[in-house]
């Protein structure tokens, strides 16, 4: 399900578009270029996932995981940096962003046909093994060490943010003045949409397809949007949503039903949307201050809290 739906206008320039599957989504791409432009920007999320995916065999990750408890692996400058980044905000957030979450998202399964809710004892199995403080990042060597047998790396809640930029950084390297990519809900802009600013409107969980709460206009910057919504199971009536919590090792629990970063960095909105939507409404003016970025966050309320309205909380008008 796309998070966001971009509404365009009728436009003068010559746009090429395309939609494919990459890094386990619909991935969108429209381009003022050509063809072989709009292939290569694709051939770009393809490598990008290759790199990241903790399933596929061969990657960085995978062989990152596949050496737990058994030796460092050195990955390219690229990567490392992805990861340190990752890190770096696991600290930062004391772990409701989290890297080593791994263990616990294989044992839920979320998105993913063997989706189904653990036992209490798998799960307190592995709360020990989250524990980012004991991964060991060699800046000298580029190496990433994970001491304990187990232990895993996932990057899904900032792969996509991360592929984005790199889609961005590769179209205006070939001179594209005009672009949008949507990677599931992840978008990233170029330049304005035939002389004015993208309208990007941010959907409404559980409405209708191409509901949205709020329009925004958007150049040369990212949007990115996390949500319960997105993948999650039921059981006897409780709804399991796919952002977990590696202190409790269940969904996290919150008052939102979605949160929306907007920045220029698309790997740090995908970073801080998957944080803020975990800590709540109340961390969206502190997350906007502390990063410098637009925050927006949909309550359980219908509320919208927007951190660049003068108001700061104003009551959805768009049902």
């Amino acid at each position: 399900m796309l998070i966001l739906l971009v509404l365009l206008a009728s436009c003068s320039q010559r746009y090429v578009s395309d939609s494919r599957i990459a890094l386990g989504t619909v991935v969108y791409i429209s381009i003022s270029g050509d063809d072989e432009v709009l292939d290569g920007a694709f051939d770009v999320i393809y490598s990008a996932d290759r790199a990241i995916s903790r399933f596929t065999e061969g990657s960085w990750v995978w062989k990152i995981n596949e050496n737990a408890g058994i030796k460092p692996v050195n990955v390219p400058d690229d990567i490392y940096e992805l990861i340190k980044r990752s890190f770096t905000m696991a600290y930062a957030t004391d772990g409701v962003f989290n890297p080593m979450i791994g263990p616990l998202s294989s044992l839920w399964g979320l998105g993913t046909d063997n989706a189904r809710v653990p036992e209490q004892s798998e799960i307190d199995a592995v709360l020990p093994l989250l524990d980012f403080r004991k991964a060991i990042l060699d800046d000298d060597e580029r190496s990433v060490f994970l001491p304990e047998s187990g232990m895993s790396i996932d990057l899904g809640a900032v792969g996509k943010g991360w592929a984005s930029d790199s889609v961005r950084d590769y179209l205006i390297e070939e001179g594209v003045e005009s672009a949008l990519v949507n990677l599931g809900g992840n978008i990233v802009v170029i330049g304005s949409h035939d002389g004015r600013p993208w309208k990007i409107g941010i959907q409404r969980p559980g409405a209708e397809t191409g509901a949205y709460f709020m329009l925004v206009e958007a150049v040369d910057t990212a949007i990115v949007t996390s949500g319960g919504y997105q993948r999650y199971i039921e059981k006897d009536g409780i709804i399991y949503h796919h952002i977990l919590s590696s202190a409790t090792g269940y969904p996290a629990e919150t008052d939102l039903v979605s949160a929306t970063i907007i920045s220029p960095d698309g790997t740090l909105c995908d970073m801080l949307s998957t944080t803020l939507f975990a800590m709540g409404s109340s961390a969206a003016s502190r997350i906007a201050n502390e990063y410098g970025v637009r925050a927006i966050a949909l309550t359980e309320d219908s509320l919208v809290i927007d951190t660049d309205s003068p108001e700061g909380e104003i009551a959805v008008v768009k049902e």
